[in-house]
Parts: structure tokens; sequence; C-alpha cells
């Protein structure tokens, strides 16, 4: 938030339509959360 400048609304509203969140086991049971988010979105014109 503070690096790109965002409010926490505008960072929450990124987060729910622009994120690709993935989930992941690992051998030992462990799970895993990971996720992805073009730089692009962040480029300035």
């Amino acid at each position: 938030m503070t690096v790109r400048g965002l409010s926490e609304d505008e960072a929450v509203t990124l987060i729910s339509v622009a994120v690709d969140f993935g989930i992941t086991q690992v051998v030992n049971g462990n799970w895993g959360v990971h996720a992805i988010i073009r730089q692009s979105l962040f480029l300035r014109p």
C-alpha cells in the first residue's frame, strides 16, 4: 500500500479482482498459498 500509494480499500479491491491465488500442499502435509499479480498493473502510462 505504501510503495504504490494505495489506500486500504484500493488494495483490497485490487487483490480481490486482479490477483491469482494458488494453494499448494507439500509432501509433509503443510499447505502454502502463493499469489501472482501482473507487474504491468503498476506501470505508469
